[in-house]
């Protein structure tokens, strides 16, 4: 038996890297997986890839109605979700803070922290009703340790790691583990 077997999982930010390889361990340890970016072609592709068990769904993390859709489709077609990686991230920007352009900002921003936030909150109520689940936030050495990283990524995935800490206070009572790790070594 494998460790994931028949566990439903979604992956964020599935189309390349650390996602893309997530999903290809989940797969390869048993689970349905879900693989979920805002690129189309390269999401459709992987999933294909990892076989039958694997499918894509267009989302982009930082739209609230698509992170729902994302679940609901999941626990539709499984019916239940097991596991939640909120993966999906982009580059930050090297700008001092002096010469920050505050749309780069609120974008980073809107894709680590809100698009985390969405997933683990339509992932939770999932989890809520069947009284189980893990939720895995992906952060960085950059939330923890200043100039590691840009500006805007550093404070997107502190807040991660916060957003993380009590999410896990929240919902730990209720059978669902939320968990990040501050270096990208989950997998």
């Amino acid at each position: 038996m494998k460790t994931l077997d028949k566990k439903v999982a979604i992956v964020t930010g599935a189309t390349s890297g650390i996602g893309a390889r997530i999903a290809e361990a989940f797969v390869h340890e048993g689970a349905h997986v879900v693989l979920a970016g805002r690129r189309e072609a390269e999401g459709e592709s992987k999933a294909s890839s990892l076989g039958e068990t694997a499918t894509f769904v267009r989302t982009d993390v930082s739209v609230e109605e698509d992170v729902e859709a994302l679940v609901a489709h999941t626990v539709e077609r499984h019916g239940r979700l097991d596991i939640m990686v909120n993966n999906a991230g982009g580059p930050g920007n090297g700008a001092s803070v002096t010469g920050f352009d505050g749309e780069v900002f609120q974008r980073t921003l809107a894709v680590h922290v809100h698009g985390t936030m969405y997933g683990t909150k339509y992932a939770a109520r999932q989890m809520l009703a069947q009284r189980s689940g893990s939720i895995i936030n992906m952060a960085s050495l950059a939330g923890k340790v200043a100039g590691w990283s840009g500006l805007d990524y550093s404070t997107a995935k502190a807040a991660v790691l916060h957003l993380t800490r009590c999410s896990a206070v929240d919902l730990g009572e209720h059978g669902i583990r939320v968990n990040s790790e501050p270096f990208s070594t989950l997998v």
